[in-house]
């Protein structure tokens, strides 16, 4: 993995409407982007008795382990990552080489219609990264030896 670029407000407020569409159209809870070392990016939606910061952790830790697995069966294509329970499911999308978005949603809904909202979200999501690593190439962030309570503060610009 590579270097998270840092954000500034310009980012943060495109996330913000490509992850609230998401949310909108496909009626899921949250929205969170992670960082593939565990780093909670950025949140939408409502995290109403939800600790975020570990979810994000503990996701990425999950998709991570996917992607080992499907490496052990020669599998390069392995993007998503679909858990069910009993109230709430989780989808774990691929954006890059750095980051996955994951979705909390009712079970009454459908991972296909999950699926079809977090395509496009994922793709944007994806170049909104790109525009921001490529306005300052190289001035990414390392974040492998980082304690991951909140570091939030660290992808945002001043």
């Amino acid at each position: 993995m590579g270097q998270f670029p840092q954000l500034i407000q310009e980012d943060l407020d495109a996330l913000n409407v490509t992850m609230h569409a998401l949310l909108k159209k496909s009626e899921a809870n949250v929205a969170l982007l992670v960082e593939k070392a565990g780093y909670l990016i950025h949140q939408c939606g409502s995290q109403d008795s939800m600790d975020s910061t570990t979810f994000a952790t503990l996701g990425s830790n999950a998709y991570n382990a996917v992607q080992f697995m499907a490496q052990l069966v020669n599998e390069s294509n392995f993007t998503s990552m679909y858990q069910q329970g009993e109230h709430f499911s989780t989808l774990m999308v691929n954006v890059d080489e750095n980051s996955i978005l994951v979705i909390v949603f009712p079970t009454h809904l459908t991972v296909g219609s999950m699926k079809y909202y977090a395509a496009p979200a994922a793709k944007s999501i994806g170049e909104r990264i790109q525009f921001a690593t490529d306005r300052a190439p190289g001035a990414g962030l390392d974040l492998s030896d980082l304690d991951p309570t909140d570091v939030q503060a660290l992808f945002r610009k001043k």
